[in-house]
């Protein structure tokens, strides 16, 4: 391939994600932020809620080695598109729910019909030249997040003229309708970004025999590359499923705030979050993804211990708007960090094991994924609803003091690639 086709392909793929991410999240996030209060309406208790994340976490562990191979083997695009349309499909049973388990049952199907996420990943970290990663991947988050400033307060008014469950049920028609919008701009629109496009058997027992098989080499290799960061992040997969679900929760348990006021708060910490993430991204060119999440997460150990510490509106505003952006911090820096770490050829298998970076659980920070971390993500979210049951303060006391921990063990233990990879 020749350096003037490179220069094109690459700005091309990043565009088109980008693009179907802004139209995603013209719908998602109306959605995202309210779905365990909807759960609990149709009538789950807040350890079912939990016990509902933890099945889906457990689902797409078991596929995501399938869908690594897939993108590696076949070619990344492919299973990109098609994989989208069978997400989309998750909401026609959200929509007609007529209880919490039908509702369980769409929450456990959307998150095994993930098992494409490495493939989209690898795609993203491909297209990327070494050197403007922390730039790219900063403009590929911060436009999205853009559109979605207005779209937790937007859901926030809908549940305040509809109510709750009417509200949730147009968030799923638009998402549903979007989705299939997006999967064809997918399809269309992507660009391949390996050449060496093999055949594949896709009997069902044979693809899942291959597909685990080569895990063994993949996790061979992360142990000998990057095993400290991966520790780094199965700890903050763990802590942050303990806390993900329950943002709403919390905040009308515990603060005594109305879904309205949360929906004010997510607004003004989508502002910061969408504005300073167009800078981020230069910080961490400029300053390197080590020295980023370690900002980062001293970042998160304070303002997850504030928020605990905060009473009613005023005070959970600016501690929420804190967490959300050291969770920015940690998710760009780590995603540049992945990509310098890991070779082209074996992208999708390696993050189909890590993802491709980490957050702290705050909704519209990226989606820490991969079946490396899906355990202690599975396991978060199992008893998260048990330790908010007990104290609703008890898991973001637990996410601050563990953080800490995570500060010191990447500040001794990671450490930037010395030639990153293209």
């Amino acid at each position: 391939m020749g350096e003037s086709e490179k220069k094109s392909l690459i700005p091309r793929n990043v565009l088109v994600l980008t693009i179907s991410r802004v139209i995603w999240s013209m719908s998602d996030t109306n959605i995202d932020n309210f779905i365990s209060e909807y759960m609990r309406v149709l009538g789950a208790s807040v350890p079912t809620i939990g016990l509902i994340n933890a099945l889906g976490s457990f689902g797409a562990m078991l596929l995501y080695p399938v869908g690594g191979y897939i993108a590696d083997k076949s070619g990344r695009v492919r299973i990109v598109a098609s994989s989208t349309l069978v997400y989309v499909s998750s909401f026609i049973i959200y929509f007609w729910a007529p209880s919490w388990e039908w509702a369980a049952l769409a929450m456990i199907y959307q998150s095994m019909s993930l098992f494409y996420v490495p493939a989209m990943n690898a795609i993203m970290a491909d297209s990327i030249p070494v050197g403007e990663r922390g730039r790219l991947y900063g403009f590929n988050f911060a436009l999205p997040n853009l559109v979605r400033i207005l779209s937790p307060y937007v859901g926030g008014l809908f549940i305040a003229r509809f109510e709750l469950v009417p509200a949730m049920r147009i968030g799923f028609t638009l998402s549903f309708i979007v989705g299939i919008i997006v999967a064809i701009m997918r399809l269309y629109f992507l660009r391949e970004t390996i050449t060496d496009i093999q055949e594949i058997d896709w009997n069902p027992a044979r693809l899942f025999s291959r597909a685990y098989r080569n895990t063994n080499e993949s996790l061979t290799w992360v142990w000998n590359n990057v095993r400290n960061y991966t520790a780094v992040s199965m700890l903050l997969s763990f802590l942050g499923s303990m806390i993900l679900p329950f943002w709403i929760l919390y905040a009308t348990d515990a603060l005594n705030l109305t879904a309205y006021d949360w929906g004010i708060i997510l607004l003004w910490s989508g502002v910061a979050r969408a504005v300073l993430s167009l800078f981020i991204g230069e910080i961490v060119d400029h300053y390197g993804a080590r020295n980023c999440m370690l900002f980062g997460l001293a970042l998160g150990v304070f303002s997850m211990f504030g928020f605990t510490q905060a009473q009613g509106f005023w005070l959970a505003l600016p501690m929420y708007s804190l967490i959300t952006l050291s969770s920015v911090f940690i998710w760009i820096s780590s995603q540049v960090y992945l990509a310098d770490s890991i070779p082209r050829e074996i992208r999708g298998r390696i993050m189909a094991g890590l993802g491709s970076g980490m957050s702290l659980g705050v909704s519209g920070v990226g989606f820490a994924s991969g079946f490396l971390i899906f355990f202690p993500k599975t396991l978060g979210s199992l008893v998260g609803g048990f330790i908010y049951h007990i104290d609703p303060r008890l898991p973001w006391v637990l996410q601050s003091v563990m953080l800490a921990a995570g500060f010191v063990y990447t500040y001794l233990r990671i450490h930037n690639p010395e030639t990153p990879y293209e």
